[in-house]
């Protein structure tokens, strides 16, 4: 009889590739066993299947029900689940997709609508103190760093897929059109959450950059002085009052003085 550890891997295998030999052999010298574990296999694919489709409705939406199920069986073989917690399933679909050199827009929209995934199952953070708030304005902007909320992504894009991602979503208007295919374009855009609902927001490109430097733990000064000298005559406040109006600050760090 195999060992325990043994039969399991067998199992695992024939699920997850197919090879029933092993496994069906320790169960019953008949085909039920075969025909027991295919029956299996197909349930938990299909499982998987469901899942990358919750995930990613709007590439699911885009590509159709045949073609996502061929993209996402080909995953489900490449990257077989390793947690029982299956809303981290999925997190390696966009480089799954540009391993098989599908078009860029599919690779794109992929790496959106997982930021989308984490950021709704993100934890909620406290909101930005008055008294915080207030040390930005006051204390040495030098030593000013900003902390940004859980639920916040800041994702740059080769194509504006947000375009895609918006007209496929089901509040869209019925009249919004998107040429495809996507201009080449570099755009950046923060995912947020708010009252439960995903929001993607483009940004210009410099403030992108500048805000994204922020959430990497950059200084407000330092940001500041780079804004100024990429664009003369730069209105740093404008900037300020943009990621105040987007509710991404979860906290203000003031380091001690030397």
């Amino acid at each position: 009889m195999p060992r325990l550890c043994d039969l399991q891997q067998a199992f695992a295998e024939a699920i997850v590739e197919g090879k029933y030999q092993t496994a069906t052999a320790a169960m019953a010298t008949d085909r039920i066993a075969r025909r027991s574990v295919a029956l299996y296999r197909g349930l938990i694919r299909n499982n998987f299947v469901q899942v990358l489709r919750i995930t990613y409705p709007a590439l699911h939406q885009l590509v159709g029900d045949s073609y996502f199920g061929v993209l996402a069986r080909g995953y489900i073989k490449k990257y077989p689940s390793t947690s029982g917690d299956l809303f981290l399933y999925g997190r390696q679909l966009p480089a799954w997709l540009q391993c098989i050199e599908a078009p860029p827009l599919l690779v794109e929209l992929a790496r959106l609508e997982w930021a989308c995934h984490e950021v709704y199952q993100a934890a909620d953070s406290a909101p930005l103190a008055l008294e915080q708030l207030q040390a930005m304005v006051s204390e040495d902007p030098s030593r000013v760093t900003i902390q940004f909320h859980q639920t916040t992504r800041f994702l740059s894009f080769s194509l504006p897929v947000h375009r895609v991602w918006q007209a496929l979503q089901p509040d869209a208007l019925l009249d919004e059109i998107v040429d495809l295919p996507l201009p080449e374009q570099q755009t950046g855009v923060v995912v947020t959450r708010r009252e439960g609902r995903i929001q993607v927001t483009p940004l210009n490109w410099l403030d992108y950059r500048l805000l994204e430097a922020l959430s990497q733990g950059a200084s407000v000064a330092s940001i500041e002085r780079f804004a100024r000298e990429a664009e003369s005559g730069f209105d740093f406040t404008r900037l300020m009052t943009t990621l105040l109006n987007l509710q991404v600050i979860a906290g203000i760090s003031v380091k001690e003085g030397i």
